[in-house]
């Protein structure tokens, strides 16, 4: 008798871990796709630097000690179109590491993988006008939502 009083209380227990378990997944120790980006360097250095996760959620980076915020978590059919998008126009397969003193970044990785970069911003470099478009949406994206 005592133990079925003790199966409820366990189910419970086991569902709240199994649905908290996900959820602490964070940029850089996700299984899935992450997609990098931002802006920084200048006068100050500031840099703004978005993570946008294949399961929809933004987070944003502190560079003072690299934390994540939370966000928004943007429409699934975005989220697919964008990391499509990614392979999809060729930007895997870039090899474009051009940074200036005021500098832009696209980087993806998946599950592993190593984090494949794009950087631009050094006068008299300019990447493929895709790139820029490419960044442009999701840069924009995220001033809608935060």
């Amino acid at each position: 008798m005592f133990y079925k009083s003790l199966i409820i209380p366990a189910i419970l227990s086991v569902g709240i871990l199994i649905s908290c378990s996900t959820a602490k997944e964070y940029p850089g120790k996700f299984s899935g796709q992450e997609l990098h980006f931002g802006q920084g360097g200048g006068f100050t250095g500031a840099v703004t630097y978005f993570v946008l996760l294949d399961d929809g959620r933004l987070y944003q980076r502190a560079m003072q000690d690299s934390s994540y915020t939370l966000l928004d978590t943007w429409d699934d059919n975005f989220v697919k179109q964008m990391f499509n998008n990614y392979k999809s126009f060729g930007l895997d397969k870039v090899t474009f590491y051009e940074p200036g003193d005021m500098y832009y970044f696209i980087q993806h990785k998946s599950g592993d993988s190593p984090m494949h970069r794009i950087a631009w911003g050094r006068p008299g470099t300019e990447p493929d006008e895709i790139i820029v478009r490419y960044y442009n949406l999701l840069y924009k994206s995220t001033k809608s939502k935060s």
